[in-house]
C-alpha cells in the first residue's frame, strides 16, 4: 500500500485528474442550463391576509387563483408554485417575509403588496436583491419616483386616481368639501391627490380629518362632518374601515344632505357586502369597474363567477391582471424566467387589453398607464354595482415623478 504523505502524482495523472474535474464543472453548468426554463415558477405572494385590509388581500389572492384555474395552473407551459405570506399590515413583519421569499424560497418574482407604507419599506431591499417585483395593489405616488429597475405597478398610483375625482367633483357643482382619510401614508397621499385638482378647479376644501387606522367607531368624525356646511365628503378607507365609515355615514342622517364621494377601495364590488344600501348613490374614481361592457370584461366576470359568487372588485382584477402580465412576459422569454434581466425587460413591454382596459407600462418610471373611471354606485338586478359616468382615457404617472 503506498503511504499517501509520500505520493507524487505523474503528469499523466495530473492531466486525467484535470479533466475529469472539468468534465464535472461541464456537467454542473449544463445541468444549470438545462434546469432554466423548466420545474415549477415559484411565485411569492406578500400581501395583506390578516388585521384591517385582510379583505383586499384575500380578493388579490381570488385574483391570482381564477387565472391560474383558468390556464391549468401553468405559466408558460409551467406549473407554478404560490407561496403565500401575510405582512400583518406591518412594515417590520413584511420585510421579515420578504427575506424569506427571496433568500430562502427563492421566488422568480414577487407579487403585492396592498400597503404604501409596506412597498416603501420593501423599496431598498427589492433594488438590492434585483427579484422581478410586480406591485398589485400598494399606491404610493413616490414610489414610481424611485425608477427601480426590477420593479413594476401594474394597479394604479393615489394620484392617478384621486386626482381625476378633485377635477370631476369642482366641474360638476361642488363647491366645498371635508377629506377625511386613514391616517398613513397612502390616506395622505390621497388626501393630497384630491385636493390638489379639487381646489385648483374652483372648489375648497374645508376641512381635513386623519383617523387612526383600525377605527371602528367614526361617529365623533361624522358629527363633526355633519356640523359643517360642506356639500359633500371625498374619503379614503380600505376593507373593513370603509365598510363601517359608509354605514355611519349613512347612520347619522348624511346620506342624501351630502354627496359621498371616495377613492376607489371605499365604493368598491368588494366592501358592497359590508355597506349595503348605504353605499348607493356614493361616487367614486378607479381603475377597474366590474359592468364594463366589453369581451375581456365580461370574460373575466364569467371566470371569476365559478369562485364567488359576488362580482369582482379592484383588487381582485388587480390579481387576475398581474398574472396575465407575469405569463405573457414568460411567454416572452420562452418561459426562462430564471434569467431576471430579460423577464423584467418583457413585462416592460406589456401592452393588452385588460378587464380593466387597456394597460402598458411608463418606460422611464414603471408605472401602468390605463383608464380611469368616475363610477356610481346603483342597484341593478338586486344587487350593488358601479356603472362608469365618465372615463379618463390613458392616465400614466404624476408628471412629477419623471422629473
Amino acid at each position: 500500500m503506498t503511504d499517501a504523505s509520500s505520493f507524487k502524482p505523474s503528469r499523466r495523472s495530473l492531466i486525467a485528474g484535470a479533466g475529469a474535474a472539468a468534465a464535472l464543472t461541464f456537467d454542473a453548468q449544463l445541468a444549470r442550463v438545462l434546469a432554466q426554463g423548466t420545474g415549477p415558477i415559484r411565485i411569492g405572494v406578500l400581501n395583506t391576509f390578516t388585521k384591517m385590509a385582510a379583505l383586499f388581500g384575500e380578493t388579490t389572492m381570488r385574483g391570482i387563483e381564477v387565472y391560474l384555474e383558468e390556464h391549468g395552473g401553468k405559466i408558460a407551459g409551467r406549473p407554478v408554485e404560490i407561496i403565500k405570506e401575510d405582512d400583518e399590515f406591518n412594515p417590520q413583519v413584511a420585510l421579515q417575509k420578504l427575506r424569506k421569499l427571496v433568500e430562502s424560497d427563492k421566488v422568480h418574482v414577487v407579487l403585492g403588496p396592498l400597503g404604501s407604507h409596506i412597498a416603501t419599506a420593501m423599496a431598498g431591499y427589492m433594488k438590492q436583491m434585483g427579484t422581478p417585483w410586480i406591485i398589485t395593489g400598494a399606491g404610493a405616488t413616490a414610489l414610481t419616483k424611485e425608477r427601480i429597475p426590477n420593479m413594476y405597478r401594474a394597479t394604479l398610483t393615489n394620484w392617478q386616481v384621486a386626482n381625476p375625482m378633485g377635477t370631476w367633483a369642482s366641474a360638476n357643482g361642488v363647491k366645498e368639501s371635508i377629506v377625511i382619510a386613514s391616517d398613513f401614508l397612502a390616506g395622505h397621499d390621497v388626501a393630497e391627490a384630491f385636493k390638489e385638482t379639487f381646489e385648483k378647479g374652483g372648489g375648497k376644501v374645508v376641512k381635513e380629518i386623519f383617523s387612526p387606522v383600525n377605527t371602528n367607531d367614526f361617529s365623533a368624525y361624522v358629527s363633526d362632518i355633519r356640523a359643517t356646511p360642506a356639500q359633500a365628503v371625498y374619503g379614503f378607507f380600505t376593507g373593513s374601515e370603509a365598510g363601517r365609515f359608509v354605514k355611519q355615514f349613512q347612520q347619522f342622517g348624511l346620506k342624501g344632505k351630502m354627496k359621498l364621494m371616495g377613492f376607489q377601495s371605499m365604493l368598491d364590488a368588494d366592501t358592497f357586502p359590508l355597506q349595503g344600501a348605504a353605499a348607493v348613490g356614493g361616487l367614486s374614481t378607479s381603475i377597474y369597474c366590474e359592468t364594463l361592457d366589453t369581451p375581456e370584461n365580461k370574460h373575466f366576470v364569467e371566470m371569476h363567477a365559478k369562485k364567488s359568487k359576488e362580482l369582482p372588485g379592484i383588487f381582485t382584477e388587480s390579481g387576475y391582471t398581474t398574472m396575465r402580465i407575469v405569463d405573457d412576459a414568460a411567454q416572452a422569454v420562452g418561459g426562462k424566467i430564471e434569467d431576471a434581466a430579460a423577464f423584467c425587460i418583457a413585462i416592460g413591454k406589456t401592452n393588452i387589453m385588460a378587464p380593466r382596459g387597456p394597460v402598458s407600462f411608463d418606460p422611464l418610471t414603471h408605472q401602468a398607464i390605463q383608464n380611469v373611471y368616475v363610477r356610481e354606485v346603483v342597484e341593478q338586478d338586486g344587487r350593488l354595482v358601479n356603472k362608469v359616468i365618465s372615463v379618463v382615457p390613458n392616465v400614466g404617472d404624476n408628471p412629477l415623478n419623471k422629473v
